[in-house]
């Protein structure tokens, strides 16, 4: 198909223009392209197309054309993200664990395991922690861990690494939106991980399991985040009752803690919502831990301008007042719930409406004051009788989030709220 010349950003739109998607695909398989590089100049080619498009006074055609550009690289980026995937494996995997070195009688396990790991890639579905509302002080503190020692080594010198967080606290606090928010913002591997994926019924698979994940980790050459969710299914408080498999699980999860620290390109995060049920010994290992409140006056508010951000509502700031008020105690979870119930509130009443008014641009819309009455333009009928496609509900109000309060309740109670301020204050 001819010389392709480097592979520079501008080259990527000149072959955007020239050559099908599928050479594109083609040419990004090719074993000697730099596959992180690419990623970071698309990245950065995205991001300054970005900038320019939220610019003012921008031409019809030329906005045509730069929407365009977007798309194809933002598809480029996700080519190369999913060539990471795939090479990962095969590219980072320590020696010892190559299935053709591992004798026959062990090669289920180890093809478990493998499988494991390559199940555990997830691709960030926040693109920094600035799209996460709220917690700001919680977002900076894991910038400072997590960020800045990649970014201002020099002021690290003689410092140990942090490379192992615990956060806890209520649930839909916005733990895992945190990590996934990190992840992105330090261009790191997201490993999520969860007890039934390294659960095995073989006698001695888990912990191996664990082995596995934390070697290839460990091995890689490329920043990775190990992201493990509800912890408290590995490492609960020891007792009379625990199986001999939750105990040498755990017992291994800590010993692949302790050979973390010397390592630069790993960083463990786990979460849970029931702290004081972890065992004391894994709580020792984390060299930091960061109690994930309830959102405040400031942050429910920012919570309902993100989660309302594509619908028009009412800037009364008596309405928003109340509103925050009376909310206190709701998670982000619990927030979005209420603006979901909100949002509902005008299709349910579809089905009461049995008058309906044709708007000028085709679609059907429910009569529901005498303003809308219009002869010329009235069809009576079941909202089932109505074509496809074709209705429209009434907008959404403040009233609507404010009447969903009798629906939506807090989830998490004060008593809950002071067991976790009295762990944090441990």
């Amino acid at each position: 198909m001819g010389k392709t010349g480097p592979l520079t950003p501008l080259n990527y739109v000149k072959n955007v223009k020239t050559s099908s998607f599928e050479y594109l695909e083609s040419l990004f398989h090719n074993d000697q392209v730099n596959v992180t590089q690419i990623i970071e100049e698309l990245h950065n080619c995205y991001s300054k197309i970005e900038n320019i498009i939220s610019e003012e006074n921008m031409n019809g055609p030329y906005l045509v054309d730069l929407l365009r550009l977007k798309q194809h690289i933002f598809e480029l980026k996700e080519i190369m993200k999913n060539k990471i995937k795939k090479e990962l494996i095969s590219k980072n995997m320590p020696p010892k664990l190559t299935l053709s070195k591992i004798q026959a009688k062990e090669k289920t396990g180890a093809e478990k395991a493998l499988n494991i790991i390559e199940n555990t890639i997830e691709t960030p579905r926040i693109n920094g922690l600035k799209d996460i509302a709220g917690l700001w002080e919680v977002k900076k503190v894991l910038k400072t861990f997590v960020i800045l020692p990649r970014c201002q080594p020099q002021l690290f010198v003689n410092q140990k690494a942090c490379n192992s967080v615990l956060l806890f606290g209520p649930p839909g606090t916005g733990k895992t939106h945190l990590v996934h928010g990190l992840a992105s913002e330090a261009k790191a591997i997201l490993h999520s991980v969860s007890v039934s994926d390294m659960l095995s019924p073989l006698v001695g698979q888990t912990e191996k399991n664990v082995r596995t994940l934390f070697d290839y980790i460990r091995n890689s050459d490329i920043f990775s985040i190990l992201f493990i969710d509800e912890v408290d299914g590995f490492c609960r408080t020891r007792n009379d009752s625990e199986q001999d498999h939750s105990r040498r699980m755990k017992t291994e999860l800590m010993c692949q803690m302790s050979r973390m620290e010397d390592n630069k390109n790993m960083f463990l995060i786990c979460a849970t919502n029931c702290p004081w049920d972890l065992d004391t010994a894994f709580l020792r290992r984390f060299q930091k831990r960061i109690y994930i409140p309830l959102p405040n006056f400031a942050e429910r508010y920012e919570l309902f301008q993100l989660f309302t951000k594509n619908t028009q509502l009412e800037n009364d700031s008596d309405y928003w007042e109340h509103l925050i008020e009376k909310t206190e105690g709701f998670s982000g979870s619990d927030l979005s719930g209420l603006v979901q119930c909100a949002l509902n509130n005008p299709i349910i009443e579809l089905e009461d409406i049995k008058i309906w008014k044709l708007a000028p641009d085709g679609f059907y819309e429910p009569v529901i004051t005498t303003e809308d009455f219009n002869m010329e333009e009235i069809i009576c009928c079941e909202l089932g009788d109505l074509p496809y496609n074709s209705v429209r509900a009434r907008s959404v109000h403040m009233l609507d989030l404010i009447n969903s309060l009798t629906s939506i309740t807090a989830t998490v109670s004060s008593a809950e709220i002071r067991k976790y301020e009295i762990f944090n204050n441990k």
